[in-house]
């Protein structure tokens, strides 16, 4: 055993907790030490290997009416027994000989400097000191676990069991390699962000050869794989103790124990002290999200449309909303805009950006930049022209901010890139860094084609220094579609793809334009340089044009690919049909991978015409983004059709999984769910497609949600109206592994099924979901045309709250979540909503909303600017304003309003 400094304690020993306790009853107890394996044997992570019993030598001969002695209880350990244990979260548990489970005595400690636990203690008995894993990873697995437990109570051992599953597997399914990759990383995070090694205990740190810091030891200094299979071990034993593992309970300490497991000093920005080029490299993301396995490592930046670059719609950072909380929801601040918002907002380090779309009545429209804390609008950059879609002006895509910057699209066919910081709220406006006419050509940025009835609906990706958008207009013949790549810093075009098929000899390469759509016929010098080559389209009257990308890109970085879903294709020649022929020519109606780098064509999924609701369906476009994600290792893009159809592909083949069975018709079927094994029977008000041919307007438009922690997926259907609520919701929770309903459902007299806990608001009204739902911890929003903004349980459904005084009529695609904050455009209007209740003071002339209330552990400063510290600010100011000579009951008032006032402060 290694030698321990003299300073540090060296044998255990009892010591009175008060004065004038007489020594000779203190001289009447017992201490031994012994070992704590035989105590706890499968039953803890946490345990130090040593455990101390107190008797008493006499004690039957003692008065039992006398009170007993309180005494402090001093266990000392050595590096050995504390290796792999995080030393500031022990406390000593008391081991009944009744009870199977620890319990913990809450006034116990541990001075790692002396090298002791101690705990203050009344009674003989058996003690044991329990800490969480040194492994920031486990940490989490174990407090995911203990949330769900405490959450769900002894009565559904089922429910703990599955999450209990779930969260280990993050640690116990991925290949050993992968999970030792992850956990030096986060070491290497908390050394080089925490305050370095210096301030680790030797039992903490371990090196490999060369001075190599790596990661942290796992308790009793066991191996990876053994330890896989002890944490196993452990979890099943702690199904049968009546609150799981002793340690869960350190989580709900008197001092709660706070969700950043480290200080980052003088970090005043998202990620200024993370290198995100390493967490994008760790291959755990083959296997899961890590941003929501370790929600603290990121951001709560909702950067770009549906989130991220995956568009998965979950919140990344930590947040204080869930389901026993989202109640205390209310409006923060209800801004005005010039236009009607088409689009989801993004919130970044504090900041709101939104888009004005359909403005019918002037030339422009406006990107907004919003603080989130007071509502007020701090920069604006106006956009002109006009789509060519009548009536359509603005902007209709997310904006994407990365690295200071503002990228959005209008739907007349550019792409913008504004400063962030230098947005001026007012003339002269600050110009854009760059921006690109996806209609019309330009030399100095590369761009080679003329399409005036292109327009673009497509939110920016962007990765790697690069932009991605679509383009093209499905409405109307002779414009093509295309997905461009453009260069981030300088908007430059580095490649296309037309997303119409030039020939049936081979797949399109990028960068080949058909000739009619071509800056010239032959190309400029400058575009043959640039390895631009051309289509001839002249002759060819069967040719397709259309295949528009409405929707956003999405990039899997595991693949270094694009991909995004088309609309139909037109025929080039003017006709009165409307509709398209099934199938549909490619690349049309269906979802298209790109290699990110090169635009290189990968593959293509088109839905089949048995996968449409009424066999009459025709424009059935891919209007929204496709989701990907990670599910038990196995990579997955999944996406919907305004058919209503829902697939889950392998990224790499873009094959349907799970033997061409992971795919389902979402609108309700009357004797079937809809799935390929129990298809039913189409209902016709369900989707009165008039006349045949036209599109399906009660299908999927919208982009899904995942949640990672229930292995649930969250879809919005409908446009405008569902033609018949009494059947159709407006949103489905699928399982993310069969497409299986995941809320509880029952089966009606017309044979349809059901949800059973979310109506209302399901099938009580005709509101659809046209939008993106959003998920946070166990809460998924979801907003419908009425307009509403509904958050409902993720776990089976029912209502939790509902936005109030909304207007109707209104788009409403869809909120970002930005820590306890949630965006939404709905008509003119932003609506910011914020976790509350907030302290009403009464002053002469109204309530005054002072600050909110927050979670108990403290927010970290790498989330964003201090936002309490800004509100704090702001109504001190308030607070302070001069008035009158204050009199009566009214003084009283005002003088209680400044104390308060500056005590927050």
């Amino acid at each position: 055993m290694m030698a321990q400094p003299q300073h540090r304690l060296q044998k255990p020993y009892l010591a009175p907790a008060v004065a004038g306790v007489d020594a000779g009853r203190l001289a009447n107890w017992n201490l031994s030490i012994e070992r704590a394996e035989g105590l706890l044997a499968d039953v803890t992570l946490g345990d130090l290997g040593i455990a101390g019993e107190i008797f008493v030598k006499n004690a039957d001969a003692a008065d039992p009416n006398e009170e007993p002695i309180p005494v402090i209880l001093f266990l000392p350990f050595t590096d050995e027994e504390m290796a792999g244990i995080d030393a500031a979260t022990v406390r000593i548990f008391r081991v009944d000989e009744d009870s199977d489970r620890p319990k913990p005595v809450w006034d116990s400690g541990v001075n790692a400097e002396m090298g002791f636990v101690w705990a203050r203690i009344r009674r003989p008995g058996k003690y044991v000191p329990i800490g969480l894993p040194r492994d920031r990873l486990l940490q989490h697995i174990l407090r995911e676990i203990a949330r769900t437990r405490r959450l769900a109570g002894e009565d559904a051992p089922r429910e703990v069991w599955a999450a209990t599953k779930r969260a280990l597997s993050v640690f116990t399914e991925p290949p050993a390699k992968v999970v030792e990759e992850l956990r030096e990383f986060l070491t290497h995070a908390e050394v080089h962000t925490g305050g370095g090694v210096r301030q680790l205990k030797p039992y903490e740190i371990r090196f490999s050869q060369g001075a190599h810091l790596t990661s942290f030891p796992l308790p009793h200094e066991q191996p990876l794989e053994e330890f896989r299979s002890r944490l196993r071990r452990v979890a099943e034993r702690a199904m049968s103790l009546p609150g799981g593992m002793p340690e869960e309970e350190l989580f709900y300490s008197p001092d709660p124990l706070p969700e950043v497991p480290w200080h980052r000093p003088g970090v005043q920005r998202p990620g200024d002290d993370i290198d995100w080029r390493a967490v994008e490299q760790l291959r755990i993301w083959e296997y899961v999200d890590l941003s929501a396995v370790l929600p603290y490592l990121f951001p709560q930046s909702w950067w770009m449309y549906q989130h991220d670059l995956r568009h998965t719609g979950a919140a990344s950072g930590l947040s204080s909303i869930r389901r026993t909380s989202v109640n205390r929801m209310e409006l923060n601040a209800k801004v005005s805009v010039d236009g009607p918002i088409i689009t989801k907002p993004v919130v970044v380090d504090g900041k709101v950006y939104v888009g004005s779309g359909r403005d019918y009545a002037g030339t422009t429209a406006t990107l907004y930049k919003i603080d989130l804390v007071t509502g007020d609008t701090e920069g604006r950059f106006p956009v002109s022209g006009k789509a060519h879609f009548p009536g359509m002006r603005g902007i209709g895509g997310s904006p994407a901010v990365v690295g200071g910057r503002v990228y959005f699209t209008g739907v007349h066919g550019k792409v913008y890139c504004v400063d962030a910081d230098t947005m001026s709220n007012s003339p002269p406006y600050t110009a854009a860094l760059w921006e690109t006419d996806l209609k019309s050509p330009c030399e100095a940025q590369n761009q080679p084609i003329r399409q005036p009835k292109g327009d673009s609906w497509s939110g920016p990706l962007v990765v790697n220094g690069k932009v991605y958008v679509g383009c093209g207009e499905g409405e109307v013949p002779q414009a093509y579609g295309f997905v461009f790549c453009l260069d981030a810093e300088t908007g430059r075009v580095l490649w296309l793809f037309c997303t119409c098929k030039l020939t049936d000899a081979s797949d399109n390469s990028p960068n080949v334009i058909p000739a009619s759509v071509a800056v010239s016929n032959p190309l400029p010098r400058w575009a043959r340089k640039a390895g631009f080559r051309l289509h001839d389209d002249s002759n060819d009257t069967t040719l397709e044009t259309g295949c528009s990308v409405w929707s956003s890109c999405a990039y899997d970085r595991v693949l270094n690919r694009i991909f995004v879903g088309t609309g139909n294709s037109q025929i080039k020649v003017d006709e009165p049909s409307i509709g398209t022929d099934l199938p549909d020519e490619l690349y049309g109606s269906g979802l298209l991978s790109l290699d990110a780098d090169t635009g290189r064509f990968c593959h293509f999924f088109q839905p089949g015409r048995d996968d449409s609701y009424q066999p009459t369906d025709g424009d059935v476009d891919v209007a929204g983004s496709p989701t990907i994600f990670s599910r038990d290792g196995q990579r997955v893009v999944a996406f919907g059709s305004k058919n209503g159809s829902f697939f889950l592909l392998d990224p790499a083949t873009l094959k349907v999984l799970g033997c061409d069975r992971q795919r389902r018709q979402l609108l309700p079927r009357a004797g079937g769910s809809g799935l390929p094994h129990d298809r039913g029977t189409a209902i016709r008000s369900v989707a009165p497609t008039v006349p045949d041919g036209y599109e399906n307007f009660w299908g999927v438009f919208a982009t899904p949600a995942v949640h990672a922690g229930t292995g649930k997926l969250f879809v919005g259907l409908g446009r405008d109206e569902l033609a018949d609520p009494d059947r159709t919701p407006f949103v489905r929770a699928l399982d993310w592994n069969t497409l299986e309903d995941a809320w509880p459902t029952a089966v009606g007299p017309d044979d349809v099924s059901r949800y059973t806990n979310a109506s209302p608001p399901l099938y009580k009204t005709t509101e659809a979901a046209l939008s993106s739902p959003a998920v946070v911890n166990d809460v998924v929003f979801v907003s419908t045309k009425k307009a509403a903004l509904y958050a409902l349980d993720v776990q089976d459904g029912h209502c939790l709250w509902a936005a109030p005084g909304l207007p109707t009529g209104e788009y409403a695609l869809g909120p970002a979540i930005y820590g306890d904050y949630v965006v939404m455009g709905a008509g003119e209007y932003v609506y910011i909503y914020v976790l509350g209740p907030r302290w009403a003071l009464i002053r002469p002339d109204r309530f005054v909303a002072v600050a909110p209330c927050r979670q108990a552990c403290p927010d970290p400063p790498w989330e964003g600017p201090d936002l309490r510290r800004l509100e704090r600010e702001k109504w001190k100011a308030k607070s302070e304003e001069p008035t009158s000579k204050p009199k009566g009951l009214r003084g009283v008032r005002q003088l209680l309003l400044k104390v308060l006032s500056r005590l927050m402060a």
